[in-house]
């Protein structure tokens, strides 16, 4: 530690070092892993305990935003610095995630003896979803003493640590200080616990005069480290092929641990319990096609099989995910998406490179939905800019543009109206179902073009667990064969 010398320096600094413990339970024993950062390398990337950091420090910062070497703030002599901060402007966060978590305390020791009077304060935040902000304490000036708080309420895939300066209107001056040292979350970690594995068969074709037909024949769902012996919801979609006003999911029978919802929004039937694998089983057998028409509408129907209500495409393996969100912007959408977590597999803002992939995620939507894309970086080229397709180009130009990949622009868009430089699914009132539109960063105040939300897609990340929480069957309807008739001359 460098304390000594701190205490000599005039600046306004806040001297930061970050030491995360976490217990945790694995194969029902007990152990010790830590997520730690001595800020001994002049990086924001710094990973010096057992576990990694899910992302490096993120920052806000007034002078710049990314090196760790200069600005109000810095990392050196060990120590991550901040000085001169203002109001409710400039900090760092981190990222961990503790979904597995069952409590957990955070402890940092703090002086604040150097803060000039008139109501400066500088206060360690911590969020549960990567947005919402919650202050453990402000802490005021001439406070020389160790901070200790319960945050177990806001332990999830997305639990960040951010110092900032929440004082309003009360920027720092220059010879304003703060230092604090040992700042450590102590965890209790869930013992480790495999999802449940899902697996079924029932591949037909549908029958000239049938009102409905089951959509499986068999259904398996298993534990493979016999923790789960039951569920709290699954869903059956239409998650290709689905024709919104003919097609129809019904659960069949009495089912006394189930109940059901029809999203005909969605294409999804939504089985909540809780209940026995075996119970929600015989659910699943239960659960009938049909269709308004005497003969539907000619063409595929997949139905998948899943857990929760992450919709599943086959043609890709991926889950996808529409999370409400009224009048968030585009780059908080992109943070929020990229800390959410579905079974293991790590969440990013969708990225949606085939017809499947658009009609699945435009019939997720309630509203516009933000997706990975943007030219922000060069204008009229738009590249999905998350998950495993960040940096590829789709599209350039505006609406009379082109086309090197999949894309699916909505009637005389993109057309950079006001320096529009994200794209999302347009609101379904708006002209073609599920296509996209290019808005500013944080989209209208109001109305059809405020966002309503953001679409999640979970799958094809580097370290993904492989999962079998899904299962897919399919109803083929196959055209009318013509009549044979009698032609004469």
């Amino acid at each position: 530690m460098c304390l000594n010398d701190l205490f000599k320096s005039q600046i306004a600094t806040l001297v930061l070092i970050v030491l995360l413990i976490i217990e945790f339970q694995a194969s029902s024993v007990f152990g010790q892993e830590t997520v730690r950062d001595e800020f001994e390398i002049i990086s924001y990337s710094n990973n010096n305990g057992t576990k990694n950091w899910d992302t490096p420090w993120i920052g806000e910062d007034l002078y710049n935003k990314s090196s760790p070497f200069k600005s109000s703030t810095q990392v050196v002599d060990g120590d991550l610095r901040f000085r001169s901060l203002s109001s409710n402007y400039q900090y760092l966060k981190r990222y961990v995630d503790l979904s597995a978590t069952y409590s957990t305390t955070l402890t940092f020791h703090i002086n604040t003896g150097g803060l000039t009077h008139g109501g400066k304060s500088i206060s360690i935040q911590v969020p549960s979803n990567g947005i919402d902000f919650h202050d453990s304490e402000r802490i005021g000036r001439n406070q020389y003493t160790t901070k200790t708080y319960d945050i177990s309420e806001y332990l999830s895939s997305e639990t960040t640590i951010r110092p900032i300066n929440k004082g309003i209107g009360k920027d720092w001056r220059r010879r304003a200080s703060v230092y604090a040292d040992d700042v450590e979350n102590s965890y209790t970690i869930a013992p480790s616990n495999s999802p449940p594995v899902i697996s079924a068969a029932g591949d037909h074709n549908f029958c000239e005069g049938s009102s409905s037909m089951p959509v499986v024949e068999t259904i398996s769902i298993t534990d493979p480290d016999v923790v789960d012996t039951s569920l709290s919801e699954m869903s059956v979609q239409i998650s290709t092929g689905y024709i919104r006003g003919e097609d129809v999911l019904s659960l069949t029978g009495a089912h006394s641990s189930i109940t059901s919802h029809w999203d005909s929004v969605k294409g999804m039937l939504v089985l909540t319990g809780p209940a026995t694998f075996a119970e929600f089983e015989a659910a699943i057998l239960s659960i009938v096609y049909s269709n308004i028409k005497d003969l539907p509408t000619f063409g595929e129907r997949v139905f998948t099989i899943t857990l929760l209500q992450a919709n599943f495409l086959s043609q890709t393996g991926h889950f996808y995910e529409f999370v409400p969100s009224v009048g968030v912007r585009w780059d908080d959408a992109r943070d929020a998406a990229s800390l959410r977590r579905y079974y293991g597999l790590k969440g990013y803002l969708a990225t949606l490179t085939s017809k499947e992939e658009t009609d699945l995620a435009g019939s997720q939507i309630s509203g516009a939905g933000w997706i990975g894309a943007s030219d922000e970086a060069v204008e009229g080229e738009w590249r999905w800019v998350t998950g495993p397709e960040a940096g590829t180009v789709f599209w350039n130009g505006t609406a009379e543009g082109s086309s090197p990949n999949w894309a699916f622009w909505n009637q005389g868009e993109p057309n950079q109206v006001g320096n529009e430089d994200y794209a999302h699914i347009t609101d379904p009132s708006i002209g073609i179902s599920g296509s996209w539109n290019d808005l500013s960063i944080t989209g209208a105040n109001s109305g059809t073009y405020q966002p309503k939300g953001y679409i999640v897609e979970y799958g094809g990340s580097e370290g993904d667990p492989v999962l079998q929480i899904s299962a897919s069957t399919k109803i083929t309807v196959h055209p009318l064969p013509r009549p044979i008739g009698i032609f004469h001359d």
